[in-house]
């Protein structure tokens, strides 16, 4: 059975970022590198506390 209720989101502190569009999410030792279809890079600063795969949501710490 396959849930699908749309895209995760990524929590970190009040920020939320939607991973509609991203291809790849990379752990780094100061945060978490996300990569986007286009190859478009973004840094977010933090590390993995949680995923919530129910909810569909990373949080950062």
């Amino acid at each position: 059975m396959c849930l699908d209720y749309g895209p995760f989101i990524l929590i970190s502190g009040d920020a939320e970022t939607s991973l509609e569009n991203v291809a790849s999410l990379l752990i780094l030792q100061d945060g978490v590198k996300l990569i986007d279809n286009f190859g478009k890079t973004e840094l977010i600063a933090g590390r993995i506390s949680e995923i919530d795969l129910l909810n569909q949501r990373i949080t950062l710490t």
